[in-house]
């Protein structure tokens, strides 16, 4: 997966799973918590959706705050545990 289909999966989940009230706010650089005002429950609904419909395995031991601050970094996140055998800076911006 690349960063921009990670992008365009993570907006998928929020507008079609999550329903989500403020996409009009969505962008790489939005924040998830302050812009898009997901809050715990709606992050743990995104992980869900990304292990079960897009088979994406997020370990507990791997989950950082650093990782769900913004979209980029959580798309960055989804590429790199998608693409294990990609070499670095193959998911990045």
């Amino acid at each position: 997966m690349t960063q921009e289909e990670a992008v365009k999966t993570l907006y998928t989940i929020m507008q079609k799973d999550l329903n989500l009230p403020t996409l009009a706010s969505f962008n790489e650089d939005a924040r998830l918590n302050e812009d898009l005002c997901m809050d715990s429950i709606m992050i743990l609904q995104l992980i869900l959706h990304l292990e079960v419909d897009y088979g994406i395995e997020i370990s507990d031991e791997q989950l950082s705050p650093n990782n769900f601050y913004k979209v980029s970094n959580l798309a960055t996140y989804i590429c790199e545990q998608s693409n294990t055998h990609l070499s670095v800076g193959e998911c990045s911006d």
